[in-house]
């Protein structure tokens, strides 16, 4: 994935289940579809904030009731066109995990899937 300009740009809480749920989206989204993760402290920043300013769609992705991917977005005073959580969308319990293993959560194939849907409505529209 390239940090080019991308029509859609998926922020999410850096190193997270949202960050492990939208790669596995990507692997099926393509291109025209960017991850900008953002972290913590906000290191590399400017990187992804240049594709989240050249991106026609910007959406926020978390996968539990913190919301930090919504949280760091508005810290940072990034516009953004829609908020996913994940765990609402869904109706299931997600926990706050940081660096997930892929194996942790059976859950992460149906909220990429769900993403990805979500997604490809989007970009159709763009």
């Amino acid at each position: 994935m390239t940090m080019g300009t991308s029509k859609l740009c998926i922020i999410v809480c850096a190193n997270s289940l949202s960050e492990l749920v939208v790669r596995e989206a990507l692997k099926e989204l393509g291109n025209d579809v960017a991850l900008c993760p953002l972290s913590m402290d906000a290191t590399g920043v400017e990187n992804v904030k240049d594709a989240i300013t050249k991106a026609k769609y910007v959406m926020v992705v978390d996968s539990c009731s913190d919301e930090c991917g919504k949280k760091r977005a508005e810290a940072l005073r990034i516009h953004y066109d829609e908020h996913l959580n994940l765990e609402e969308e869904l109706g299931i319990k997600m926990p706050c995990y940081r660096n997930p293993a892929i194996e942790v959560v059976d859950d992460v194939g149906l909220a990429a899937a769900h993403l990805v849907e979500r997604v490809k409505e989007v970009l159709e529209k763009l």
